[in-house]
């Protein structure tokens, strides 16, 4: 109990260094195609690194990949969408295919997995702002076919997501030139008909060297949060603020946050693997591994 009542844990600084790493990479990569008229190599880059970390960290019996989900239930003439970041069944799952792919590493090659041995997907994008916000939540919804549903236990031939199956968004940075902005925060509210939407995380603030992390979460109530911060303008995205309430149905609304901390790199890692094993819960710590914060140093 020590540790918890002095909060920082041990290997939380060794956490925020894989983050730095992942970033790093980015960085390199982003500085190297700041002469391309179109600039793609450091959102490959930051989803393959996103990748190697997460081989890495989670437990053996979870694999990642890029690629494909497969249904029994769709017909051969659907398309099958791409993701950036597929984690699945690594004990029982076979891969139908595999489509090689620049990135290096063997979780970078593009698999084709059984919808069934799938336990989420995170979707990565390099910057916050509206369109990758609506781009992220635009293709986790190509998944809906494969949401609308659960497969009996005893079900032979497996057509929907399993239950624990969970979805995401990862972003590197929200820049200084959308921290105000409402239109890509808004935008999250949209998620509604996506099961098991964690929300996500955002790295870290352009140019700031705090090492704090975003943690975007969704909050459901039965009323609309009163003083939105969203709607005060000396507020901005790079504060811990919530979004407008939309209303979902009679007594139903969402909103969503984002809270700024060091420990949310950690946080969110081991909320993943509780999402998968079916034991996360909202406003609890998943695990206090990794969880630390250079304010609580003495």
């Amino acid at each position: 109990m020590g540790s918890k009542k002095g909060f920082n844990t041990q290997g939380w600084k060794q956490f925020l260094t894989q983050r730095k790493q992942i970033i790093d990479a980015y960085d390199q990569a982003k500085a190297k195609g700041g002469l391309k008229k179109v600039q793609t190599d450091h959102g490959n880059v930051l989803e393959a690194e996103f990748r190697k970390w997460l081989e890495k960290f989670l437990p053996k019996r979870f694999a990642v990949t890029s690629g494909y989900i497969i249904s029994q239930g769709l017909g051969g003439k659907e398309k099958a969408p791409h993701y950036d970041v597929i984690i699945y069944d690594a004990l029982n799952s076979p891969v139908l295919w595999i489509d090689e792919n620049p990135d290096s590493s063997s979780s970078g090659k593009s698999k084709a997995i059984p919808v069934e041995y799938v336990f989420g997907i995170l979707e990565i994008k390099s910057s916050f702002n509206p369109k990758s916000v609506r781009d992220a939540l635009k293709h986790l919804k190509e998944l809906k076919p494969l949401m609308e549903g659960i497969d009996d236990p005893n079900e032979r031939y497996k057509t929907y997501l399993p239950p624990n199956f969970f979805c995401a968004t990862v972003f590197c940075e929200i820049r200084n030139e959308n921290k105000r902005s409402k239109t890509a925060f808004n935008a999250f509210n949209k998620h509604q008909d996506l099961r098991r939407f964690y929300g996500g995380l955002i790295l870290r603030k352009e140019t700031e060297k705090t090492h704090s992390s975003g943690k975007i979460i969704p909050k459901w109530t039965n009323e609309p949060l009163p003083n939105q911060s969203m709607d005060n303008p000396e507020r901005n995205l790079f504060e811990s603020i919530w979004s407008k309430s939309f209303k979902v149905k009679k007594d139903l609304y969402t909103t969503m946050m984002i809270d700024w901390s060091q420990k949310n790199f950690a946080e969110f890692a081991f909320d993943l693997i509780a999402l998968m094993q079916g034991t996360y819960k909202q406003n609890q710590l998943s695990s206090w591994h990794g969880i630390g914060m250079s304010i609580h140093e003495e």
